[in-house]
């Protein structure tokens, strides 16, 4: 299947693109994904592996915590999707998520693992 087309249905679904806009602002574990977004650890790992066989996404292992962040040679091979994430700061529920990310960063709940 066209690669260019998969990427493209990845901004059609909030929760997937909740977590591109996480991981626009830099690198964090699935921890910082689960306690901002309020969502559960298998339900963001189902999208972020749609995520990474389109390598929008990279991993790195550290002990025993996985941490993500956008592949920024992909997001510059294909400008729209900086445009994209850029427009999405403002929305709701996106504005939401990142000062609940700045939130939580400063806090002491924070797992700091790395």
């Amino acid at each position: 299947m066209n690669k260019f087309v998969e990427i493209v249905k990845i901004f059609s679904d909030e929760t997937r693109l909740r977590i591109l806009n996480i991981l626009f602002q830099g690198e964090h574990c699935n921890c910082d994904l689960e306690e901002v977004l309020e969502l559960s650890q298998p339900n963001i790992s189902k999208h972020l592996k749609k995520m990474l066989l389109l390598d929008l996404v990279t991993s790195r292992k550290s002990s025993y915590w996985t941490y993500y962040k956008i592949n920024q040679k992909v997001f510059n091979e294909h400008p729209f999707i900086i445009e994209i994430m850029k427009e999405i700061q403002v929305l709701e529920p996106f504005k939401t998520d990142l000062i609940k990310l700045k939130e939580y960063i400063n806090s002491p709940k924070r797992c700091k693992k790395n």
